[in-house]
């Protein structure tokens, strides 16, 4: 988060797996190839207005999201 890492792991450590969040997703929305779902870790970070996420996946380019607080960005 801005810059610096906050949390580095594995699908190992995680609570639920790949799987059983891409079905538990499934019976609520359409996935399509490409799709990402994003996790976390709870507590490791609190995000704010303007701080800048990058998630990073071996092999893939990373991605980048800005943290807009829509109470404060008047949208």
């Amino acid at each position: 988060m801005n810059g610096a890492v906050h949390t580095e792991n594995t699908v190992d450590h995680m609570t639920f797996t790949p799987d059983v969040l891409i079905a538990y997703y499934s019976q609520v929305m359409t996935l399509l190839p490409g799709d990402i779902i994003s996790t976390g870790t709870p507590g490791a970070a609190h995000l704010r207005h303007g701080d800048t996420v990058k998630c990073c996946i071996l092999g893939f380019a990373p991605l980048k999201n800005s943290v807009v607080d829509l109470k404060t960005s008047g949208d």
